[in-house]
């Protein structure tokens, strides 16, 4: 039974792949989301607030971004342009919402 659950749980999880300037890549499991950006979980990037990123969310191309902010594992991303309504309503789905 614990592998069902198991599965059930991982089916919720949404990665994002984030690019920062410097080319380096990293995914990172999304943790919250809005039409303005999300929040990541965010052990092990090298980025640092202020910085410009790219982020690819399932289903989508790169979209331009800055992390906002950085702390206690978890970072905060603004899109420059917000989510479709559709598109986060989809994202929020494959999230279990």
């Amino acid at each position: 039974m614990a592998t069902g659950l198991m599965d059930r749980n991982d089916a919720n999880v949404v990665r994002a792949k984030v690019r920062a300037k410097t080319g380096g890549s990293i995914d990172l499991q999304v943790l919250d989301i809005s039409a303005g950006g999300c929040m990541v979980d965010f052990h092990g990037s090298a980025a640092r607030p202020g910085e410009r990123v790219l982020v690819t969310l399932p289903g989508l191309s790169a979209l331009p971004a800055e992390l906002v902010w950085a702390e206690d594992g978890r970072a905060g991303i603004a899109f420059e342009a917000p989510l479709h309504e559709t598109v986060l309503a989809r994202l929020e789905g494959l999230m279990g919402r």
